[in-house]
């Protein structure tokens, strides 16, 4: 089991009393038996390799991300169509108390954490080279939870979660630069969630950051035979 600095382990377990069980590789990808379509089936059965690969970069890469548990796969996001499918990924982040995040408002806040985790985890997607090349894959969605500012010690915290679906081609027409944030944003999917409640699309911002390419958490060594 990879060490746990006290930031981590504290919000794992405010993260599991919000109802948001974080997991290991193997239990962050969703059942096969969950899926409701053959074709959904099939392509978790096809791609288990390369979805094990990214869940175990995510655990014993990103400490201060945690997989939900099913949180990988290919579920149908709620507006797409048909029997379309997305490679998916929800995570929650570990984010301590800071005032100056606290202090901006929700779409500035859902912007900062998907440009430091959502358009990274992204890209990690982008590069699972068969899943990138099946037909029978759209696009992909990132669904990011963190805690509200403010609601650590609440008896019932509240998680905000940002959650994101995107076609292939304009995924990587931006990842390319050919086009801009605001045709990314506008081609893009997405709603934000107060707890269960719905605030919907907000203008979302999208910067560079290179944060989790480069942060190093004290005293946390890679588990020998992973590569990060």
């Amino acid at each position: 089991m990879r060490p746990m600095r006290v930031g981590v382990l504290a919000g794992v377990l405010l993260l599991a009393s919000a109802g948001l069980a974080v997991a290991g590789p193997q239990d962050g990808l969703i059942p096969v038996d969950q899926y409701t379509s053959a074709m959904a089936r099939n392509l978790a059965i096809a791609h288990r390799a390369e979805l094990l690969k990214f869940s175990e970069h995510i655990y014993h890469c990103l400490p201060w991300l945690g997989v939900v548990k099913n949180g990988i796969g290919f579920p149908h996001p709620k507006g797409a169509e048909g029997d379309d499918r997305y490679l998916s990924v929800w995570v929650n982040i570990d984010q301590d108390e800071d005032a100056r995040f606290g202090a901006l408002p929700p779409p500035r806040r859902a912007s900062a954490m998907f440009s430091r985790y959502g358009m990274y985890l992204l890209k990690q997607m982008s590069q699972l080279t068969d899943i990138t090349t099946d037909t029978n894959v759209q696009g992909f969605s990132v669904i990011l939870s963190w805690l509200k500012p403010g609601s650590v010690s609440a008896s019932q915290p509240v998680m905000e979660t940002l959650a994101l679906f995107v076609d292939k081609p304009s995924l990587g027409d931006f990842l390319a630069r050919r086009i801009r944030t605001s045709d990314f944003t506008e081609r893009a999917k997405y709603n934000l969630f107060d707890g269960k409640a719905l605030i919907g699309r907000v203008p979302l911002e999208v910067w560079d950051d290179n944060f989790n390419s480069t942060f190093k958490l004290k005293n946390y060594e890679v588990e020998k035979g992973q590569h990060c």
